[in-house]
């Protein structure tokens, strides 16, 4: 089998693995309505099917009141998707299989990427709501 039939197949594979579903979006530039009220209306870029993974264990960030501990998940979509997603992007996850995991919050850090992979993977940090 070629490298690129093997991408095609592992694809199909790592999708059947995508059971939750999640919304992408970015912060759209700042508008001033006429009352003088700043808004800055989302863009989405993506809804559809997703994996989420836990990426590690919390790192502690270091602070002068208190330490505060970050996690870290891997987010995963369909290869054919994604591909105008960008770091700081605002993930939210609308469904899963695990309850904890409905409405988590994320921002997209860093993007793998390249020729051969099965799927557009994010490492996203949790966002406090």
């Amino acid at each position: 089998m070629s490298a690129a039939g093997a991408a095609a197949s592992g694809r199909v594979a790592a999708e059947q693995q995508m059971t939750d579903r999640c919304v992408i979006a970015r912060t759209g530039p700042v508008r001033t309505a006429e009352d003088g009220t700043d808004t800055r209306p989302a863009v989405q870029l993506y809804e559809g099917i997703c994996r989420v993974k836990p990426a590690s264990t919390a790192a502690v960030v270091p602070s002068t009141t208190a330490p505060a501990e970050t996690w870290q998940y891997k987010l995963s979509i369909p290869y054919a998707s994604g591909a105008g997603i960008a770091s700081n992007d605002a993930v939210v996850i609308t469904a899963s299989q695990d309850p904890t995991l409905i409405g988590l919050h994320l921002q997209v850090r860093n993007i793998d990427r390249g020729t051969h992979i099965t799927a557009r993977r994010f490492w996203c940090t949790e966002v406090s709501r």
